[in-house]
């Protein structure tokens, strides 16, 4: 696992986004999760847009959550065209 920092910030467009950019690989997949500092114990993941549907999902969760202390997890949710939170036990996606 390997962690930068990052600090997207344009405060004449008007917004500040900092926290940790975490590039985790596991045998088949490269993860790319982003951890705020404004949200604390929550995790976006992303890269691969595509995760809700991949098969290694489980094993990022429990790793996420050992590893990083992470309570709630958003993903990418093509209907919606955003990212939104799963339920961490079923991992569906979380009604909005």
């Amino acid at each position: 696992m390997k962690s930068t920092r990052f600090d997207d910030v344009d405060y004449d467009v008007g917004y500040a986004y900092r926290g940790y950019n975490y590039d985790i690989q596991n045998e088949e997949d490269v993860f790319l999760i982003r951890l705020y500092d404004d949200g604390p114990g929550q995790a976006m993941v992303v890269s691969p847009t595509t995760m809700s549907k991949n098969g290694n999902l489980r094993k990022l969760v429990e790793f996420l959550q050992a590893e990083l202390g992470v309570s709630k997890i958003c993903l990418y949710k093509g209907d919606f065209g955003s990212y939104t939170e799963i339920d961490l036990d079923s991992l569906a996606f979380c009604s909005v």
